[in-house]
């Protein structure tokens, strides 16, 4: 098992200008000393050829490896060319993962109106079969976020569910530890976790004592052990507090615990 850290960690800091992109990837290599590095597609300051083979070569000097490129594209629009644009956008992002030799595409499943998830569910699934073809022509697997906010998957039998309905072995789980609404949290991540090449830690609030407020890491730790979990673990750090000062405990806080469980 391996660390990363998402670039949503710093958000809030590069949205007020106090740290830029490439300031970014140097704090994940120098000062967090992270092994990879989750890039959420939006906050990439461009998506032409010339800047990708900039950040794959900065990355590759740094010893940093692209884990994940992470659009927010989703399939819950109640119309076929609204789908068919989210389908186009995410063929596009394929390319620029393509570029940058990302093994994963992380994509949401999407947020149909109020009402009309179980009438858009079909349509979705058949968006994420097509995606699923252009992902094998790229040799990128697409991964689908579970998403607890109004989305088509507010847990792991609904992202079970269709991960065996798009029925293709290029479409796989990014399983963000803090998306589920399972009745057992831990449950849940435990069932998904053969589906998951790639594993989030969410944190949104540290105790005084470095631990999460709302997840028990080292019950996930104990999870990743039991599945023999290799892939990244990427820290996502979503609170509030100052991220520059923050975000290293938080990183702490998992290497704590995947140390405990032998990682």
């Amino acid at each position: 098992m391996k660390l990363s850290c998402c670039s949503w960690s710093y958000h809030r800091t590069m949205e007020a200008g106090r740290l830029d992109f490439w300031g970014w990837l140097r704090l994940c290599a120098e000062q967090l000393r992270v092994g990879g590095v989750d890039l959420i597609a939006e906050q990439l300051p461009k998506r032409t050829k010339a800047f990708c083979l900039e950040l794959k070569k900065r990355c590759t000097d740094s010893q940093l490896t692209i884990v994940c490129l992470s659009p927010g594209t989703g399939f819950g629009q109640p119309t076929a060319r609204g789908r068919q644009a989210a389908v186009d956008e995410a063929r596009r992002w394929l390319d620029v993962g393509f570029v940058l030799g990302a093994p994963c595409l992380r994509v949401f499943a999407g947020f149909p109106p109020k009402g009309r998830g179980a009438e858009l569910w079909a349509p979705m699934v058949g968006c994420l079969r097509a995606v699923a073809g252009a992902a094998a022509q790229a040799g990128i697997t697409v991964v689908i976020e579970p998403h607890n906010a109004g989305g088509f998957l507010p847990d792991s039998r609904s992202t079970l569910r269709l991960i065996r309905e798009v029925g293709s072995r290029w479409v796989r789980i990014n399983l963000d530890c803090g998306n589920y609404a399972d009745s057992d949290l831990y449950a849940g991540l435990e069932s998904s976790l053969p589906y998951a090449p790639h594993v989030v830690a969410k944190v949104l609030d540290l105790r005084p004592s470095g631990e999460d407020r709302t997840l028990d890491y080292g019950r996930i730790f104990e999870l990743l052990e039991r599945r023999r979990y290799r892939g990244f673990v990427t820290l996502e750090y979503e609170g509030t507090a100052d991220e520059l000062a923050t975000v290293p405990r938080a990183l702490a806080m998992i290497q704590r615990h995947a140390q405990e469980h032998g990682f």
